[in-house]
């Protein structure tokens, strides 16, 4: 009787053997992925923080606020008694009277941040993107005036369409910054 010789598959690794090649790169790849996890979940919650600021709450504030209209103390002038500051034509038309960009009482940085309620320094710019002959329109102090010891400072931009004086629509930026 022939006893069939059986070898056992283990049988040919070698003592003191604990990982195999295969277990090492899935540990390596398992840590890559859990730094990469953490990195971007500080990333998100560093973007969320810094997005819920003081100073980026006002500029979004703001910023809203100048697509409506504004409201007046006495009505028929409109440069000199407004009491709460607004760009659109009306609450349904949110296009930019270009009427009220030209008011020299809003080059005032005091008159702004009354006419807004805003708690810091205000300042807003608006760029008619389609006219680029024109000088930007800048109410409050111009950004390249700001003193230069300020703490934060806070930019929000939006799109809008600009009313000119000749009856004309025309894309705009506006540039609203918010500094302490």
């Amino acid at each position: 009787m022939k006893v069939s010789s059986f070898q056992s598959p283990v049988s040919g690794c070698r003592k003191g053997q604990y990982f195999s090649f295969d277990a090492i790169v899935a540990a390596v790849i398992f840590v890559l992925t859990m730094v990469m996890l953490l990195s971007y979940w500080h990333s998100v919650r560093t973007y969320l923080d810094y997005q819920a600021s003081d100073l980026n709450s006002e500029a979004t504030r703001i910023s809203n606020l100048l697509f409506g209209p504004p409201l007046y103390s006495q009505p028929g002038a409109p440069c000199d008694n407004i009491n709460r500051l607004g760009l659109a034509l009306s609450y349904n038309d949110k296009r930019i009277d270009e009427r009220l960009l030209l008011c020299p009482a809003l080059a005032d940085e005091s008159a702004l941040k009354s006419g807004l309620g805003a708690a810091y320094n205000v300042s807003v710019v608006v760029t008619d993107t389609y006219d680029t002959s024109k000088q930007p329109y800048k109410l409050g102090t111009p950004p390249d005036n700001f003193p230069s010891d300020l703490k934060e400072v806070a930019k929000m931009s939006r799109i809008a369409t600009l009313h000119t004086v000749l009856g004309q629509d025309h894309m705009a930026t506006i540039d609203v910054y918010v500094y302490r």
